[in-house]
């Protein structure tokens, strides 16, 4: 899956002059996807996940560029779309958020946290908006069993 070299745990990158690790990156993905298998209203839709160590794996890479990290992965990204089709909707944000949060005040310092809020919850509110347009437009995502 890896195109090319993927960053050391110790590697840095910094969004807006706050310095993440590689490691500190993964460490919140994979607490924060562990925290979701375990959350009875979540892990429904993140039933569609079958392997989990890729996703978290695809997701510290989608975080680590999102802050401005070199790809390491041949990966693209459909936020809307997989969202859509897994039936979110803004309550399930909501949660997705509070429990993202707490999963960052587990493993950052406060001014990790303060810019990571911020950028989730802006990203938050854009999936909001598209799948509201989705629904909107295409309706209701049909049910999967």
């Amino acid at each position: 899956m890896s195109e090319f070299q993927a960053p050391q745990p110790t590697d840095q990158i910094s969004l807006n002059g706050v310095s993440f690790t590689h490691d500190n990156i993964l460490k919140v993905v994979d607490d924060f996807y562990t925290r979701i298998q375990n959350d009875e209203q979540l892990k429904v839709p993140f039933s569609s996940v079958h392997d989990w160590p890729e996703h978290i794996e695809r997701l510290t890479h989608f975080w680590w560029t999102r802050f401005g990290g070199e790809p390491y992965l041949d990966a693209s990204y459909a936020p809307p779309a997989k969202h859509y089709y897994a039936g979110f909707n803004e309550e399930l944000l909501k949660r997705w958020l509070g429990l993202f949060h707490a999963t960052l005040e587990t493993h950052l310092n406060e001014n990790q946290i303060s810019i990571w809020k911020l950028v989730s919850e802006q990203m938050g509110k854009g999936l909001n908006a598209k799948n509201e347009y989705l629904i909107k437009t295409y309706g209701p995502p049909p049910k999967t069993t």
